[in-house]
């Protein structure tokens, strides 16, 4: 476990009270907070976890803890951390710290996110902490510190304009060109805001997502903020240029992170029984928390006003067609967007 006393003075628990109150209005639900050990150097998981419990202990909480293994893709989670999901009578809340992936849920489903809607737990998920190094904290808990209710109000504003759209096109001036069909599509705001039975997402938040049109995402795109592997989150040097062709990756730079992007795809192909996902645009997502900035983790670099990001695989967890073992995010910088022609102002 971690020395507490090294990080104590630079967590403000404030903070960690307002998202109990504010995101998840807990009020006498037993609550769950579930984090793992990290590794070495990388304890963001075990930090946040041990802030949530010292706010929930001064709330007065009914409160536990179960600390995991760290995972990767792959990977399975930890009996001891499925058991105790299992016994969360439902209408509970669910805090979900991890340093990279949660690990497979056999036995309960296959997917946390569908266990918690089924069961009607609010919940909250901060994944891929692993990273980033100790010395990270200060970006999370920014990205955590903001006015949500305002935050809200630019997410509602862009759902408004996307959710009324037939086709997104997104450009920059490095070369991305690409088009998405999302006619019918309703988008998601990610705000932080958690309070209804079943409601949950990340936090940090930040966020306007959707599916495109199956089939429908045509061009290219070039990966320039931070790109998503297996794993870990990589901050890009060199743009990588991925070509897509009716809604599916096509070609990625054959350059040494180009080659990492194709490697995580050449494993998820060898372990997927139904691989042809894998390669499929699963969403476009818009970033709106002005405190977030690319530090080299997916769930703060993809918030970052200024940034879209595109993923790959699956997406039918929010709503799309495709199943994968996979969803990775990759962040652009500086994009252009528009909805039906008309540029989308972000800000």
């Amino acid at each position: 476990m971690i020395d507490w006393q090294r990080f104590k003075d630079k967590v403000d628990l404030n903070i960690f009270k307002r998202i109990f109150n504010d995101c998840l209005a807990v009020n006498d639900e037993k609550v769950l907070i579930i984090g793992d050990y990290g590794w070495q150097n990388k304890v963001l998981s075990p930090i946040l976890t041990n802030a949530y419990a010292l706010a929930a202990r001064e709330l007065n909480l009914d409160y536990n803890v179960i600390i995991q293994n760290a995972k990767v893709r792959g990977d399975y989670a930890d009996e001891v951390m499925v058991g105790a999901l299992k016994r969360l009578p439902p209408n509970s809340v669910i805090v979900l710290n991890i340093s990279n992936r949660i690990g497979k849920l056999v036995s309960i489903g296959s997917s946390f996110r569908k266990f918690c809607h089924k069961r009607n737990h609010k919940f909250i998920t901060s994944s891929s902490l692993g990273s980033l190094s100790n010395e990270g904290i200060g970006h999370v808990l920014r990205t955590m510190d903001v006015d949500y209710k305002k935050m809200n109000a630019r997410g509602e504003r862009i759902k408004k304009i996307l959710d009324a759209g037939r086709e997104v096109h997104i450009s920059s001036k490095i070369g991305t060109d690409l088009t998405m069909n999302i006619t019918g599509v309703n988008s998601i705001v990610n705000s932080g805001k958690y309070t209804a039975p079943g409601a949950g997402g990340n936090l940090p938040a930040g966020e306007v997502y959707l599916y495109p049109v199956k089939d429908k995402v045509q061009g290219q795109f070039y990966i320039d903020g931070s790109m998503r592997l297996r794993d870990k989150t990589l901050l890009v040097r060199n743009p990588v240029k991925v070509e897509v062709e009716k809604g599916e990756i096509t070609n990625i730079s054959n350059h040494y992170e180009g080659k990492l992007l194709q490697q995580t795809l050449e494993w998820a192909h060898r372990k997927a029984k139904h691989p042809w996902g894998i390669r499929k645009i699963a969403e476009l997502g818009i970033g709106i928390n002005p405190n977030a900035k690319l530090v080299g983790a997916t769930i703060i670099d993809e918030k970052m006003v200024g940034t879209v990001h595109i993923a790959n695989g699956s997406n039918a967890w929010f709503g799309g067609e495709i199943f994968s073992i996979i969803h990775l995010d990759h962040v652009l910088k500086n994009p252009i967007v528009r909805v039906d022609g008309r540029l989308l102002k972000i800000i």
